[in-house]
C-alpha cells in the first residue's frame, strides 16, 4: 500500500528481446618478436603472427593466419611496423584465401632504416573456412625487418 491507502496493482508489459550481448565471433594474432624477413623479388611473404588473442568461432590454422568458423558480415583491423634495408616500393596487404583484399593494399616508397606504419579497417563479407592473413611484397629483393615491441597484429570481429 502506498501512503494514501490505495492498492497500486500493474504490469509493465515485457517488450521485444533484443539482440544477444557480445559478438559471435572474433579472433586475432600479433607478433611482439623483432625479425628480418628476406622477401625474394616477385613474391609475397605471410607477415608473422605467432601469438594468439581470445578467439570464438575462429581458429588458427594453418599458422600466421585466421580461420573464420561463423559465416557473416566482419571487421578486419590490421597493422605493421615495418623498415627495409635497401630503399623500394613495399606493399602490405590483407588476403581472404590467398587474394588481396582490393581496400587493404597499401604501397609506400620506403627509404633504408626509417620505418613505416601500415594500419587500416576494413568490412568485408566472409564465409566459413576463409583464411585471413597478411603478407607483404617488394619490387626489390629485400630485407624487411618487423622492430621491437609489438609490430604486426591482425584482428577480425563479426558484425552480423
Amino acid at each position: 500500500m502506498n501512503p494514501t491507502g490505495y492498492t497500486l496493482d500493474f504490469v509493465i508489459p515485457q517488450g521485444p528481446t533484443g539482440p544477444a550481448n557480445g559478438l559471435n565471433a572474433y579472433g586475432g594474432k600479433y607478433s611482439d618478436t623483432p625479425q628480418t624477413l628476406n622477401l625474394a623479388l616477385g613474391s609475397s611473404t605471410q607477415i608473422p603472427l605467432p601469438t594468439a588473442m581470445p578467439n570464438l568461432n575462429t581458429t588458427y590454422t594453418p599458422a600466421n593466419s585466421i580461420t573464420i568458423g561463423e559465416a557473416g558480415t566482419y571487421e578486419i583491423n590490421y597493422f605493421s611496423n615495418v623498415s627495409v634495408a635497401v630503399g623500394t616500393t613495399l606493399t602490405q596487404a590483407v588476403r581472404i584465401n590467398g587474394t588481396n583484399i582490393p581496400d587493404t593494399v597499401i604501397s609506400r616508397i620506403l627509404s633504408v632504416g626509417v620505418g613505416s606504419i601500415y594500419s587500416g579497417s576494413v568490412i568485408v563479407t566472409l564465409a566459413e573456412g576463409d583464411v585471413i592473413d597478411m603478407a607483404i611484397s617488394a619490387l626489390l629483393a629485400v630485407g624487411v625487418t618487423l622492430g621491437s615491441g609489438v609490430n604486426a597484429t591482425l584482428s577480425v570481429k563479426k558484425l552480423n
